[in-house]
């Protein structure tokens, strides 16, 4: 909602709310925090947030602008490309760094998985046996 659906004007709430929800959450206190932090955003933002009560109760931020399951749906779609995203890296890095292709760092990654290390000692190998 902050990243994605936020009017274009952003306050300091608006910076302190995206600090807030983007940081660590591991405890109920820090969720609690950046709860009100969003809440004090949409409240400078002129966003009314229905059903935003000072209790455990209070609806999440995605409840706010769409159902859970489209929420759900989105966060894979961007989980999905950020990890494409990270593959595609991956997949450069490995070819500029050890030389092999980018076919070759590709199978690599699958056949691996994302470790770094473990796919720049592989890539050596691979590239030490051609």
């Amino acid at each position: 909602m902050l990243m994605e659906k936020w009017p274009e004007e952003h306050g300091s709430r608006y910076r302190d709310a995206l600090r807030a929800c983007t940081g660590s959450l591991a405890s109920e206190e820090e969720v609690e925090n950046a709860r009100q932090a969003f809440l004090a955003a949409a409240e400078e933002a002129a966003l009314t947030v229905q059903g935003a009560h000072d209790n455990q109760d209070a609806p999440s931020p995605r409840s706010i602008e769409q159902p859970k399951s489209s929420y759900i749906a989105d966060e894979k779609r961007r989980d999905r490309g950020h990890r494409e995203e990270q593959e595609d890296f991956l997949i450069r890095f490995l070819a500029r760094e050890t030389g092999i292709t980018e076919a070759q760092a590709r199978e690599l990654i699958d056949m691996v998985g994302t470790d770094r290390g473990s796919l720049l000692r592989e890539a050596r190998i691979l590239k030490a046996q051609r």
